[in-house]
Parts: structure tokens; sequence; C-alpha cells
């Protein structure tokens, strides 16, 4: 019922897409009867079915702006239905008035057992199509709101990969620089000067470095987003329905007017033989149609239409050619429903996997420091290189060296130069740091406020304590570019009276009616708090 009324209050009730099935079903299925119950009869009332669909569509085009212009949902939902009760009432006579300007015929039919039926097939039909679309627009934004956070965090990422890079490259090229000066300085007079100048070569490449590690921004082009399936053909399109959402539909939406032709007995006879009918070509469908088999998936609903038949003239063996129009209305109706199944499962997947490709990200963010190694090169050139020029300069600052004190500093600054050479190009983040570097990574995409208690950054030490924190961020941040368009979050972190960690993280939004699973933390617990959402763990003292 939750997700109904977000559907119907949402904005988005009367589209292209409602507009296109319900001229479909007015104008094929749901024609009033002008005249008798032959194939002439059924097409005039065709005519006059789609005609009226037209002057009834008219009278909803204010209304579709109406609804898109208000902010009160509980407006919106009324003015929807209230409006569609409206049409619906009205189909009838607007039919009967059609069909006597054109045709000078009434069409017949009790008045009452009409307009039920127009209720029922309206609301019935609309709210599904209405569920589907907004679940579809919802799973796409969302999809799309993840895709372009991955985009700028993979690209910032990519960014900061490639300075490393560079720096690295800097730092090697420099120090092969470094060793062919030292040894021009070495290979001539050595003297206080010489070795100030050699001094100001490695300070400069240390300041070098240094400063294209922090040139880091968040400018430039992104990365690609993450493909998806919009282009799938559509035999791979066509996917089984949902069990009894074919048949049945359709039966249900005619028993008004069956009830009407032959009592509530035939009524709810038309509905069993609808849901053995879809059951038995639900289990056809999934054995012998799966795509990619278009051909076998509409002659299995073409055979269950004719089935819907025989089921009409058994209770009703006077409607006429209306009996035969579920052979094809029902697999319209599969078409239509499998391609919906098809069109919410893989926005669903998208935004799975954009979801998923986001938090790999940042976790690998949190998880790798690439630039250690270099920043660690830099802290070299500032201590052990400098540190044996500082000693060597003053060895020399009143007399020559000694051979004994030349390679006593060739051999400290080649030490010195080895260890900066033979670092590691990337390494694991250490737990305490992981948080803060992870925070770091969304930067891009979310702008993130944090308070850690200096108990919990002790706690953060502990590396299973920091993957836990870490995954439930994650999760938290993820969610919030899903579920909302602002860019922004607080994650608070403290330790409790008892000593468990509570992690809270807060973003602007709305929940959901039925929040899904996430990434899968355990113990979580997930709340609206005036315009935040809220996602808090409470993580038990270490034992």
């Amino acid at each position: 019922m939750t997700t109904w009324w977000s559907a119907v209050s949402g904005g988005g009730f009367y589209t292209r897409w409602s507009a296109a099935v319900s001229l479909l079903v007015a104008g094929i299925f749901s024609v009033p009867s002008v005249g008798g119950v032959g194939i002439e009869a059924y097409l005039r009332g065709a005519a006059v079915a789609a005609l009226g669909w037209a002057v009834l569509a008219a009278l909803l085009v204010p209304v579709a702006v109406a609804e898109r212009r208000m902010s009160s949902r509980a407006g919106r939902g009324a003015l929807v239905l209230g409006a569609l009760l409206v049409v619906a009432t009205m189909r009838s006579f607007v039919n009967d008035a059609i069909s006597s300007a054109l045709f000078g015929i009434v069409p017949s039919g009790p008045m009452p057992s009409r307009i039920a039926t127009n209720l029922v097939t309206a609301v019935a039909l609309l709210s599904i199509v209405a569920v589907i679309t907004s679940r579809h627009a919802a799973s796409r934004a969302a999809a799309d709101r993840l895709r372009a956070a991955l985009a700028r965090v993979a690209s910032a990422e990519a960014r900061r990969q490639r300075i490393a890079a560079e720096a690295r490259e800097a730092l090697v090229s420099g120090i092969a620089m470094l060793r062919r000066s030292r040894e021009r300085m070495l290979d001539g007079p050595v003297d206080f000067e010489a070795v100030r100048a050699f001094s100001e070569d490695v300070r400069g490449l240390s300041h070098r470095v240094d400063r294209l590690l922090r040139s880091y921004d968040d400018d430039g082009p992104l990365e690609p987003p993450l493909p998806d399936d919009a282009d799938a053909p559509l035999s791979m399109r066509l996917v089984a329905p949902p069990w009894l959402s074919v048949a049945p539909l359709y039966a249900l939406a005619c028993f008004p007017y069956a009830v009407a032709a032959g009592g509530a007995g035939v009524g709810l006879a038309g509905l069993v033989g609808g849901i053995l009918v879809d059951l038995v070509a639900g289990v056809a469908v999934r054995r012998w149609a799966r795509p990619p088999r278009p051909a076998a998936f509409v002659a299995v609903w073409t055979a269950a239409g004719a089935g819907m038949s025989v089921v009409t003239y058994l209770f009703l063996p006077r409607i006429g050619v209306l009996g035969l129009v579920p052979v094809l209305a029902v697999p319209v109706v599969a078409v239509l429903v499998g391609l919906c199944r098809d069109a919410l499962s893989r926005a669903g997947a998208d935004e799975r996997r954009a979801a998923g490709g986001l938090a790999e990200v940042a976790r690998e963010a949190a998880e790798v420091d690439e630039s250690a190694p270099v920043r660690r090169g830099v802290d070299v050139l500032h201590g052990r290189a400098q540190g044996a020029c500082v000693v060597f300069a003053a060895r020399v600052d009143e007399r020559a060296p000694t051979p004994d004190e030349v390679a006593d500093f060739r051999s400290r600054t080649e030490a010195a130069f080895r260890a900066i050479l033979h670092a590691g190009s990337d390494e694991r983040m250490p737990p305490g740091e992981s948080l803060d570097r992870l925070i770091e990574a969304w930067a891009p995409a979310v702008a993130v406020t944090q308070r850690i208690d200096d108990a919990v950054r002790m706690r953060l030490r502990d590396p299973e304590t920091a993957e836990r924190v870490v995954s439930v961020v994650t999760e938290a941040l993820v969610n919030a570019v899903k579920h909302s368009g602002a860019r922004r979050a607080q994650v608070v972190a403290r330790v409790t009276g008892s000593g468990s960690l509570l992690l809270r993280v807060a973003s602007p939004g709305r929940l959901a009616p039925r929040p899904g699973r996430g990434l899968g933390t355990i113990g979580r617990r997930v709340f609206q708090d005036g315009g935040d959402v809220v996602l808090e763990t409470v993580l038990p003292a270490s034992r």
C-alpha cells in the first residue's frame, strides 16, 4: 500500500506511458458494444473508444501539469485519484455521446456495470503503470547519481595515482641527477661551498617532489560512467512476467462486465480460469521461452489468450466477437508486463553495479596509500641525505676531506638513495588513518564533516575495528548518494559509557518506504531524523 501511495502521490502518475497503455486498452480491449456482437460492431466500438479516449486524455492534461507543480504529496494524491475517478465515470457517457453522433446507436449494457468496469480497469491499470514507472525512474535516478559520484571519486583517485607515479618518476630521475652531481663535486675541489651547492640540489629535489604530491585537485575530466544495458535487443528483454500478473489481470478488468452479463458466479469463474491459464502459461514460458526466444514467448501467451477465450465462451456463449479479444489482449499484456519487469530488473542491476563500484573504489582508496613511499622518500632526502651533507660540510669547512671522509659521505648518501629507490610502489594504509583517507577519497562526491573522539581514534588502530568502521561509513555514503541529490554528510563517532563504539552517519534525504539491504552491514539501524537519513551502528567493546 505504501508503494502504491508513493506512486500515486509522487508527481508522475500521468505520463506518456500511462497515456499509451490506456489508449491501447481503451481502443482494443475495453470497447463499448455498438450495435451487436459481430466484427463490424467491434470496429465501431473501437473507433468510439479511441475518440472517447482522446477527449478524456485532453481533460487530464491540466491535471498532469498540476500534479508536477504541487508541493504537497497529499494534495497530489487527492488530485490524481479524484481526476481518475471522474474521468473513468465519464467514459461511458462520453462514449455514448460519440456513438450517437457518429452512428446513431447507443452502446448496449447496463450503465452501472460499464462504469464499474471502467473504474476497476482505470485504477488497476494506471496504478500498475505508475508503480512501474516510478520505481524505474527512482532506480535510474539513483543509478545516475551513483555513476556520477563514481566518476568523480574514480577520476580523483586516478589523478592521485597519476600524481604519485609522476612524483615517483621525478624522484628516480632526480636521484640519478644527484648521483652525477655528487661525483662531479667529489672529482673537483671539495670545500664548504661545493657541498652546500650539492645540499641545495638535494633540498630542491625534495621540495619539487613534495609540491608535486600536493598539486592534487578535483578539477579535470571525469572517467566515463559504468556501461548499462540500455541497448540490449528486444529478444533479451522479453522475460517471464511475474506469476498471476497477466490473465488474472485481464479477468479482473472484465469482472464487472462478466457479473452484469452472467452473474457473480460467471465473474468468479472468469477469475479462476484466468488464474489456471496464467499458471500453465507461466510454467511454459519459463521452460521453453526464456530469452532470446521472442517467437516462443508470443506463442505461449497467444495460446493463453486462446484459453481465456475458451473460458469466456464457456460461460458467455452469446458474447460474439468480443470473446476473441483475449487472443490479442493477453499476449500484448504479457509483452508489456515482461518488458516492464525487465526494465525494473535492469535498472535495479545498474543501480547495484554502480553502488558496488563506488564502494569498491572508495574502500580501495582507504586501504592503499600509493604516495606513502614517495612521501617517505622526501623525508629521507630531508633527513638522511641532507644530514650527510651537513656533516660533510662541517668537515670540509676549513680543510680538504680525507679519502675516508669522502668514502663515508658517498656511502651515506648512496644508502639514502637506495632506500628511496628500493621502496615499493604502494603500501597498505595504517588502520588508524583509514577513516580519514576514506573521507578524503569521498570528497569529490560528498563533502563530509566529521566529529571523531580521541578514544575512537585509539580504537581505530585495531585493524578489525577500522575495517568495520570503514565498511559502515562506506555504506552510509553510498546510500546518501543513492537516495538524495545532496552532496554532504556528517560522520560522528564516540565511545559510549559501556565502552561500545557508536558510529552515526547522517545525510539529507527521505527514507524510502522499504529501505533496501544496502551493502550488507550487520547490526545497523537506519531511520529518519528530521530532514536527515541516519545510519547508526554500535560496535561492542573489544575484549
